[in-house]
């Protein structure tokens, strides 16, 4: 099986574990929406990244912009959650930052976002993700994979800050820097 096959299946599997909360018809609906928008626009505006050629490798893998988008909101969604609980700055950081690239208005993404942000998700999905994501850097370049480590790093650092801290000293927690930590490591190429 080649890279760009295994890198598929992980990505079907991670969209399929995402979407397993939402039923069929919100599914459809968000199926239908994402697969007719899939371009390099889309792609850009979902992952935030600008370059033509960075945009054309990750198109050329077969990378949907329904994984990109689950790739991208899930990291944030993680380290809210590091802690225990997701407070209002950090759920309005993460929706802030979502509404940048891919979810504006209401949608069944933005639905999902709202669920996970009210309900912590499986520790499974981490593990889903840190998959996929180790998969989709090791398929990109040198260049690609940087440029989509610096975006998701930066927005993970925003959403662990978010909260302040008291007075703000211990802004970021242990368990958000060990989940922080994680995201890194799976974006990092070997």
């Amino acid at each position: 099986m080649s890279n760009g096959d295994s890198l598929k299946q992980r990505g079907t599997a991670l969209e399929n574990q995402f979407f397993a909360d939402l039923d069929a018809k919100l599914l459809e609906e968000l199926k239908a929406k994402v697969g007719a928008e899939q371009t390099s626009t889309e792609i850009s505006r979902i992952s935030g990244i600008k370059e033509p050629k960075v945009l054309e490798g990750i198109l050329k893998l077969g990378v949907t912009a329904q994984s990109l988008a689950a790739m991208r909101v899930f990291p944030m969604v993680a380290v809210a959650w590091a802690d225990g609980t997701v407070d209002e700055s950090e759920s309005s950081t993460i929706h802030s930052l979502a509404a940048n690239h891919f979810l504006k208005g209401t949608s069944p993404a933005s639905d999902l976002l709202k669920s996970w942000l009210e309900t912590k998700p499986s520790s499974d999905l981490l593990a889903a993700w840190e998959s996929y994501a180790k998969a989709l850097v090791e398929s990109l370049s040198a260049e690609e994979a940087e440029a989509l480590r610096e975006t998701i790093v930066s927005e993970i650092k925003t959403v662990a800050s978010a909260s302040g801290g008291l007075l703000g000293w211990a802004s970021v927690s242990q368990g958000e820097h060990a989940v922080m930590n994680r995201i890194i490591a799976a974006l990092t190429r070997a």
